[in-house]
């Protein structure tokens, strides 16, 4: 009888042992699967840190390049301001003409006659109407069917 109480302490001994095994296997299983998720977390967020500060350093290069630009850009405006404002006015004379004195005479002339016939004919006494009197289209078609009161 003793026999068999130490092989049934020994086979619950065993079941024990493998539970108990078992359980702190699983908890080594999860502990490495939590330390694995947590380097790949560091890792994504040190390149997260690392594509921001790429970003971030190349928008300040973006940033002096575009102040440079504008005040090259200004730089050149007041160069071409002062060649433009010291610069002398050249006299172009006005009575250059490439027709003959009787051709350019004559259409002075029309033009002038040109002119006075709009003068004429633009004055108004009173603004155009931007609308009939009478109603039209939809809005007669409106107006008819409602009843009269």
């Amino acid at each position: 009888m003793e026999f068999m109480y130490a092989a049934a302490w020994l086979g619950a001994g065993l079941i024990i042992g493998a539970v108990a095994a078992r359980l702190i296997t699983l908890r080594q299983l999860n502990q490495h699967k939590l330390q694995l998720q947590l380097d790949e977390s560091q890792a994504q967020l040190a390149q997260y840190r690392e594509d921001v500060s790429s970003h971030l350093e190349t928008t300040n290069q973006l940033m002096t390049q575009l102040q440079d630009n504008y005040a090259r850009i200004a730089r050149h405006i007041a160069d071409s301001k002062m060649q433009l404002v010291e610069r002398p006015t050249v006299s172009v004379k006005q009575d250059i003409n490439y027709l003959s004195g009787d051709t350019a005479a004559y259409i002075r002339q029309s033009l002038n006659q040109i002119d006075e016939k709009r003068r004429v004919y633009s004055s108004a006494d009173q603004q155009p109407r931007d609308y009939s009197g009478e109603a039209s289209g939809l809005i007669k078609d409106r107006n008819s069917k409602k009843p009269m009161q």
